[in-house]
């Protein structure tokens, strides 16, 4: 079924490319500014900060032309400048799935243009080199069904903890599991330029992080249910809480279903655009190649029309471990 995207078309080796706008910072005159080249790496000082620039065509093993502006994109967990030939402008089309042996590395779908030219969405952290459909992982049933009988254990403890602190009905309901290299579940979190409330609960002895995400107004909405705002430190202090509930249901279902010692930190809250929150976060400072579990639920209240999306990032030196102790093997790229 197609749906809706919003998206920056733009060209590049002479053809037209969709950018998902869910990653687009802003846009800039390339020509005025100076391009340097440091290393193998070409940068440009914009507005006080020093970008990388990665041609948009030549990442795409494309030639290219004259290339005038440039697109600030998060990608992998960071910002970056694309360079293009031109700024097509934004639209609102259809995403068309093509089948998985046609996506080619960058692209995740299509888009009919005006004139019914076909546009390929790109991916912009594949695109920059920081993961890609190569990259992917391989599961067996098994393992989902190990994976999944953790959310469902982790779900169930979060909601009777939530309750009793919220004094109402919670219910939490597992959505998905994705299992990836660390730089694309950082991209697939959400939106980077959201506003988002993030609790970083870090995992004793290198054990990784816990990242819970609260997404647009989703903090400022829950903290209202306990009578207080995200502006005070009431209101973080009862975010922190809630996310140390949500994070140690989760790690005690791991430690309950694999023996593993894992033992919670004390949380951080930050709030800001998620992508800053994320380049900020533990999680960044994994290698982007390891292998991750992004697991994402719903939290709904009961008399209450809130309803909330968090996810769990935990990275624990290697997906694998995780695996083999619960018994069912390792992961294996496709």
């Amino acid at each position: 079924m197609a749906q809706p995207v919003h998206l920056l078309i733009v060209r590049a080796g002479g053809l037209a490319w969709g950018l998902p706008m869910d990653s687009v910072e802003q846009t800039f005159n390339l020509r005025a500014h100076r391009v340097h080249r440091h290393g193998q790496a070409n940068m440009v000082l914009f507005r006080d900060e020093t970008l990388e620039v990665r041609s948009l065509a030549e990442a795409l093993e494309l030639p290219s032309t004259d290339e005038k502006a440039a697109v600030i994109v998060w990608a992998g967990g960071r910002r970056q400048a694309f360079a293009v030939e031109e700024l097509v402008g934004q639209f609102v089309l259809d995403r068309l799935d093509v089948p998985a042996g046609a996506r080619g590395r960058f692209c995740s779908g299509i888009v009919l243009a005006a004139g019914d030219e076909v546009v390929p969405l790109l991916e912009p952290g594949a695109v920059a080199g920081a993961w890609g459909t190569g990259n992917e992982l391989h599961f067996t049933e098994m393992q989902r069904s190990a994976l999944l009988e953790i959310a469902n254990i982790g779900s169930s403890h979060a909601a009777t903890a939530l309750s009793q602190l919220l004094g109402r009905p919670v219910e939490i309901g597992y959505s998905e599991a994705l299992l990836t290299v660390l730089a694309e579940a950082i991209d697939r979190i959400g939106a980077p330029m959201s506003r988002s409330a993030i609790v970083d609960t870090p995992v004793a002895g290198d054990g990784g992080s816990v990242l819970l995400v609260f997404p647009d107004d989703a903090a400022e909405q829950l903290c209202g249910l306990l009578g207080t705002t995200l502006d005070d430190d009431m209101g973080r202090s009862a975010l922190q809480e809630i996310g140390n509930i949500l994070a140690s249901s989760y790690l005690n279902a791991i430690v309950q279903l694999t023996g593993l010692e894992l033992e919670p930190e004390p949380p951080s809250v930050e709030i800001d655009l998620l992508g800053a929150l994320i380049a900020r976060s533990g999680a960044s400072s994994g290698n982007p190649m390891d292998p991750t579990v992004l697991m994402r639920s719903n939290l709904t209240i009961e008399s209450s029309d809130a309803r909330f999306s968090f996810l769990f990032v935990p990275r624990l030196g290697s997906v694998e471990t995780l695996l083999e102790a619960l018994g069912v093997g390792t992961v294996a790229p496709v």
